[in-house]
C-alpha cells in the first residue's frame, strides 16, 4: 500500500464519519460517543469500498439497530450516511485524480487514453 492510499483511506474514513455524525444528529436524538462513530466509520468504509456498497448499508443498519435506534431512524440514517459517502467519494476522487494528473503525483494520475476510456464506457 502506497502513502497515497493511506491518505485516501484516511480521508474517506473522515468523510464517512462526518456524514454518519451529521445523519445521527439530524435524524435522531441519540447521543453517541465520537470513538464509537469512528469505529463504525472504519468498518463501514472497509465494507463499502472493499466488498460491496449495499452490504455496507446493511451492516450500518444492523449496527444502528443494535444501538437501540428504531426501524425508521436506523433506515434513514443508514441510507443518508451511505448516499452522502458515495457522493463524497465521487467528488473526492474526481478532485484527487485531476490534481494527480495535473501535478504528476504517482498513484493519483489518470492513466487511460481517450480511446481506452471511450471503449470502457461503451462496453456492457
Amino acid at each position: 500500500m502506497q502513502n497515497v492510499d493511506v491518505i485516501i483511506y484516511t480521508l474517506l474514513v473522515l468523510l464517512y464519519y462526518l456524514f454518519l455524525k451529521t445523519a445521527l444528529d439530524v435524524f435522531t436524538y441519540k447521543e453517541m460517543k465520537s470513538y464509537s462513530i469512528l469505529a463504525i466509520s472504519v468498518v463501514g468504509v472497509g465494507i463499502s469500498l472493499g466488498i460491496d456498497l449495499f452490504l455496507g448499508v446493511l451492516v450500518l443498519f444492523a449496527v444502528l439497530k443494535m444501538l437501540k435506534l428504531n426501524l425508521k431512524e436506523a433506515l434513514v440514517v443508514a441510507f443518508t450516511a451511505e448516499f452522502g459517502f458515495l457522493l463524497g467519494v465521487i467528488v473526492v476522487m474526481f478532485i484527487l485524480t485531476t490534481a494527480g494528473t495535473m501535478f504528476g503525483i504517482e498513484g493519483l494520475e489518470f492513466n487511460m487514453t481517450w480511446e481506452e476510456l471511450l471503449q470502457y464506457i461503451a462496453s456492457p
